[in-house]
């Protein structure tokens, strides 16, 4: 069988992933801009995106494109009324950076229960200052999105000894994680729990959810980790909140501009940590993106049924926004 054309999107002035499994499967043509998205299109169904934070299909758009792959669980880009509404394809790397999203989430948590971040300054200053701090077994957690991410999270944070609640849509049982509950009860929930985890996806539904009302809902001296989108919250809001002792920290690996301005208040602020969107980026992950694409267009060959399939109709259109 003769090799498929396939398009891989990289961001301008970004090296190529590693490609030579793919290469042994594909006829490859690396894209950066427009221009050359719109001349490959003209020639391939397949669109290996390598850019999480290209905005070139919404200005070019599918054309004839019959399947899209993205190299991260997020399908933001993807997320435009002529694709969402289309019959194309679409599927996503998932088993790539769901656990080491986790990892980083059970990190931070130990980093705020234990107030290591404050023992790491006081080494600096070389004070000897004798402290008390919080237990991880039995602490409250409500964690905001069920899908993989979420999913995993849960799990580890479970398995770490703490209390998870989690809020999904609508009220079910999961065969995994058990009751999910609806996002109907998230702000009477909000007001029990010590630590606040979003894993949410970027939509019209989630833009702007978590605002000055919803924050001022969650306990005093809780802590907001968001490893979902950015624009989830809105950030004046978070930052008026932490100014005024209403919130014990926040963790934040999105934003809704990245990279963060140089100017941001956030950078600043001791109580926020702030993460260059890398919690779930291990060594190797982008030769493993291009694995897990590959196995999938072997499926594409055969005829079989692609992995990881995307519905994105119950995710619905996106907001425009550079986080992703």
């Amino acid at each position: 069988m003769s090799k498929p054309p396939v398009i891989v999107l990289v961001p301008v002035g970004a090296s190529e992933p590693p490609l030579d499994k793919l290469l042994t499967e594909a006829d490859v043509t690396v894209v950066r801009t427009a221009d050359e998205l719109r001349a490959a299109q003209e020639t391939s169904e397949i669109l290996f995106i390598n850019d999480f934070k290209t905005t070139l299909l919404r200005e070019v758009g599918p054309g004839s494109l019959r399947w899209i792959h993205t190299s991260s669980i997020g399908v933001d880009p993807l997320l435009t009324p002529e694709i969402v509404n289309s019959d194309l394809l679409v599927s996503n790397s998932r088993g790539v950076c769901e656990r080491p999203i986790a990892e980083w989430v059970l990190g931070v948590l130990i980093m705020f229960a234990k107030d290591l971040r404050r023992t790491i300054e006081l080494q600096q200053e070389r004070r000897w200052l004798h402290r008390e701090t919080h237990p991880i077994l039995g602490r409250r957690v409500v964690v905001v999105g069920p899908g993989p991410v979420g999913r995993e999270t849960t799990l580890l944070l479970r398995a770490a000894g703490m209390n998870v609640t989690v809020i999904g849509r609508s009220q079910r049982i999961d065969p995994v994680l058990g009751q999910i509950q609806s996002l109907d009860s998230l702000d009477e929930i909000l007001a029990t729990v010590d630590d606040v985890v979003l894993t949410l996806p970027l939509t019209e539904q989630t833009a702007g959810m978590f605002d000055a009302q919803r924050i001022h809902r969650m306990r005093s001296g809780a802590n907001l980790i968001n490893v979902g989108r950015g624009a989830v919250v809105v950030a004046d809001d978070l930052l008026e909140a932490i100014d005024d002792d209403l919130l014990g920290g926040a963790a934040l690996d999105v934003f809704d501009h990245e990279p963060l301005p140089e100017q941001h208040p956030f950078w600043s602020r001791r109580n926020i940590l702030v993460s260059p969107h890398a919690s779930g980026d291990l060594v190797g992950w982008r030769g493993r993106v291009v694995d897990v694409f590959t196995e999938n267009l072997k499926r594409w060959k055969a005829g079989d049924e692609l992995h990881d399939i995307v519905d994105l109709t119950k995710m619905g259109v996106s907001t425009t926004s550079t986080n992703a």
